[in-house]
């Protein structure tokens, strides 16, 4: 009598492993990435690093001995303490003061700043280190960039005479009640050379590029992408 056909109706249980850890895999992924879409998480580039370790070591998993609820189990923790860790180096949080940010950041608001964030998009906001004798950690948003000619006049502010801020219509003689409509910060217009040209949300209670000039990039320590609590509550920042 011949040996029964053995039964491959059913996978084995190492491709059952790498089914189950594939799945637990994909699924997370989906998930983060509906909650960064959406808003509910803050994806910036202190992070970057997540993924690209955190993905291949649960691949890994997947092809190891360890039974399925281990592999997931282990690889929650790989990912959670990579995530803390990631966090805890490239980010900090700091506390607004002053009224400079006005209307769009206010007293007491709580931000999220990735330190890894370098300056290069205009309108950012960001966190300085200024010179010895000023004020050491503000809080400003970028207006201009290296090689362009900056010039302020009319209670506006212009990169290469294209007119950069306000962007949303603030009426000129709001930004300083204490100068006329028409009066000019500058003699003329100034060459950034290498420089970034950052300015207050709210210019009569502002000192920023008008005053101490533009800024090389070491003066930026990074950029603002979260609000922890606040005016904003818990969201993006933009």
């Amino acid at each position: 009598m011949s040996d029964a056909a053995p039964d491959v109706s059913s996978p084995s249980p190492r491709r059952r492993h790498v089914v189950v850890v594939g799945a637990w895999l994909a699924g997370v992924l989906l998930v983060a990435l509906i909650l960064v879409v959406a808003g509910v998480l803050p994806f910036s580039s202190g992070v970057y690093l997540w993924p690209v370790i955190w993905i291949p070591a649960t691949l890994a998993l997947a092809f190891t001995r360890i039974p399925p609820p281990a592999s997931i189990l282990t690889s929650l923790m790989i990912g959670a303490g990579l995530l803390g860790v990631l966090i805890a180096v490239n980010f900090k949080a700091v506390k607004v003061e002053g009224n400079s940010m006005q209307p769009n950041l206010q007293p007491g608001d709580v931000l999220l700043v990735d330190l890894t964030e370098e300056p290069g998009e205009r309108y950012g906001i960001f966190t300085l280190n200024l010179p010895e004798g000023d004020h050491a950690h503000v809080i400003k948003r970028l207006v201009g960039l290296p090689g362009e000619s900056m010039d302020v006049r009319y209670g506006r502010v212009f990169a290469d005479d294209a007119e950069v801020y306000p962007r949303d219509g603030t009426a000129t003689d709001s930004w300083n009640s204490e100068r006329p409509a028409n009066a000019r910060f500058y003699s003329g217009p100034r060459e950034n050379g290498e420089s970034y040209f950052v300015l207050g949300d709210n210019p009569p209670d502002s000192r920023d590029s008008r005053h101490f000039g533009a800024l090389g990039a070491d003066a930026f320590e990074g950029r603002v992408v979260w609000s922890l609590r606040g005016s904003h509550g818990f969201g993006r920042i933009d």
